[in-house]
């Protein structure tokens, strides 16, 4: 079977898990991915390819393709394979054409905008290579812990003024006497980090949101773009987040309001409990390896 994970590392890390699960079913594995990500796939057991996609393709003719949707390579290199593909359903970015013979569905169904009929759910869950964060930031806190992460650091005006908003946010966590935890990058081994969280503060990417659905932490998005502020409304609908609005985003909003948002997400409302029932359904899933018996019947 030929993986094909696109550009973000946490598309890449989901396929990681389903892939170790078909491997150790018995099946030879081959993983394309970027660069950047070759190392992370090798650690975790599986050949990484050094070809494009398309190139790998024709010299090793997989008898099944499973993809990114949203990378214009492998979805193309898919189409082409001329056997079942499978596609993991994006949560808020819209896939590319043409649509695989199955979706792989990791979205919980409280934050699926329009579910699609006859996708196989999984838990989405993501591969993590175990670090070792400093000691104070695993396990409970002492006073609830908030982290932010996502920090934009391109030198757009937006994603100046961005910035700008977290650090406010950031300013905001520690008038409150939170404990304050900032992360940089895509890859986190969140199973150590998150637990000892009560609310995440992102820019709306997909990763961070399935992170916090699985462990039942509320979230406040900023959001990047329109993708991400349709996650973060739909957070909202959901009960288990907030998103600022586009005005919010535009102006400059008070450190009152933003105080707000985060007292709301830490101690009060339905957010809360709404974001640990979220959890505890997620954990309910299906795991990537439950999918493996309808994975070997495409093939047959």
């Amino acid at each position: 079977m030929l993986f094909s994970g696109g550009l973000g590392m946490p598309a890449v890390l989901r396929l990681v898990l389903l892939a170790r699960a078909v491997q150790a079913a018995g099946h030879e594995v081959r993983f394309c991915c970027p660069a950047r990500a070759r190392h992370r796939v090798a650690r975790a057991g599986l050949v990484p390819v050094l070809a494009t996609p398309q190139q790998f393709r024709r010299a090793w003719r997989p008898d099944l393709v499973v993809h990114d949707p949203l990378c214009p390579e492998s979805t193309a290199m898919a189409a082409l394979s001329g056997v079942p593909t499978i596609g993991y359903l994006p949560y808020a970015h819209p896939p590319l054409a043409p649509r695989p013979t199955v979706w792989i569905d990791p979205c919980p169904p409280p934050l699926r905008e329009r579910p699609q009929p006859g996708a196989w759910p999984v838990r989405c869950d993501a591969y993590e290579l175990p670090r070792r964060p400093a000691h104070r930031l695993t396990g409970s806190a002492l006073i609830p812990r908030v982290c932010i992460t996502g920090v934009p650091v391109g030198s757009r005006p937006e994603d100046r003024r961005r910035a700008r908003l977290f650090r406010r946010v950031a300013e905001g966590v520690e008038s409150l006497g939170l404990q304050l935890l900032e992360l940089t990058g895509d890859d986190h081994p969140w199973s150590l980090l998150l637990p000892g969280c009560v609310a995440v503060v992102h820019g709306g990417d997909e990763g961070v949101v399935y992170a916090a659905a699985r462990f039942g932490i509320s979230q406040l998005v900023l959001p990047a773009g329109e993708n991400e502020r349709r996650a973060g409304a739909r957070l909202e609908e959901a009960g288990i987040g907030r998103c600022l609005s586009a005005d919010e985003l535009a102006g400059d909003p008070s450190m009152l309001r933003l105080r707000f948002h985060l007292a709301e997400l830490v101690n009060g409302g339905r957010v809360l409990p709404e974001a640990a029932r979220l959890g505890l359904s997620v954990a309910r899933m299906p795991r990537p390896e439950d999918l493996v018996p309808d994975i070997e019947a495409l093939m047959r």
